[in-house]
């Protein structure tokens, strides 16, 4: 089973998309779960899985996370489609905007297609912030160059972006980086260190011990090398 997620409005179609991910994870706490992210895709993995079964378990959930990002997906991809809507594992697949191609035979096969789209204004107000692609800054943090993270990081804050957003977009950039274990900038240790001071500073924040901001910041610039 194929469902689909993408869009103009990034930040949503992943929002949307994680919560699903997480929703079948719950659900199905025996299934096998498989980030695939561009640099590690690969059109033998989902032919591979589309009708195999775990060691422990019943079932795959499959995340697909941008993969047309490198020539090779965007090819092959729109042929997967239909067997992997067909599937009885569960794949999942975000990306910003599809080519045509490809969105026609999402739009065909997959169980379920969610397009997002940022809302169209004639004239930016006085004042009014940009929109921002968080995705920049979840790349600076893997490649651990800790000024362009920090740069890339008050960018975001100016933005208007919430800080909930931008923890929970760089938590689940270092969980796919821990699921993959193909981080050439960080141990496995230093990745789940960085997790840990994630969910550290989100509770912090709500719970008034730190401000939030200042203690992302503070992260940022500790990642140097």
């Amino acid at each position: 089973m194929l469902y689909v997620y993408h869009g103009t409005d990034t930040p949503k179609s992943l929002e949307k998309a994680r919560t699903l991910a997480n929703s079948l994870r719950t659900k199905r706490p025996d299934a096998t779960y498989i980030e695939i992210e561009a640099d590690n895709w690969s059109s033998a993995i989902i032919e591979e899985n589309v009708g195999g079964q775990g060691l422990f378990s019943s079932k795959y959930i499959i995340f697909l996370n941008r993969v047309t990002e490198k020539g090779e997906a965007k090819e092959s991809l729109p042929d997967l489609v239909q067997i992997m809507n067909e599937s009885t594992n569960i794949f999942i697949l975000l990306e910003a905007k599809l080519n045509a191609e490809l969105k026609k035979a999402v739009e065909k096969h997959a169980e379920k297609v969610v397009e997002t789209e940022k809302k169209e204004e004639g004239r930016m107000e006085e004042g009014r912030k940009q929109e921002f692609n968080i995705f920049a800054l979840a790349d600076a943090v893997a490649s651990r160059n800790a000024l362009k993270s920090w740069t890339i990081y008050r960018q975001a804050v100016d933005s208007g972006l919430e800080a909930e957003s931008i923890i929970g977009v760089l938590f689940w950039k270092i969980k796919s980086m821990i699921v993959a274990k193909s981080s050439s900038s960080y141990s496995k240790e230093e990745l789940g260190g960085l997790a840990s001071d994630l969910i550290k500073i989100y509770h912090d924040g709500h719970r008034g011990l730190v401000d939030t901001e200042l203690g992302m910041e503070k992260m940022m610039l500790g990642l140097k090398k």
